[in-house]
């Protein structure tokens, strides 16, 4: 697990597990890319979730998982 108090080291994992792990590779994001255009579909929204429980040892309320707080590397940080 790691810091999950600094914005911009969460922001640089949920980019590495997005491009190397979820999204179709050779897919290039920055916190600000719109992750549905990206290919960010409910499956690899799913197993996006379950990365983020691993990593930053947290659990989203699926009162937060909204199409607006997973829309980019930005929203779904201020989320975890």
């Amino acid at each position: 697990m790691m810091d999950s108090n600094n914005p911009e080291e969460k922001k640089r994992v949920l980019i590495k597990i997005l491009s190397s792990e979820i999204l179709e590779e050779g897919t290039l994001i920055d916190e600000n890319t719109d992750l549905h255009e990206a290919g960010l579909d409910s499956m690899a929204t799913m197993q996006l979730l379950i990365r983020i429980e691993q990593q930053f040892g947290v659990q989203i309320p699926a009162s937060k998982l909204t199409k607006e707080n997973l829309s980019t590397i930005n929203n779904l940080a201020q989320i975890i």
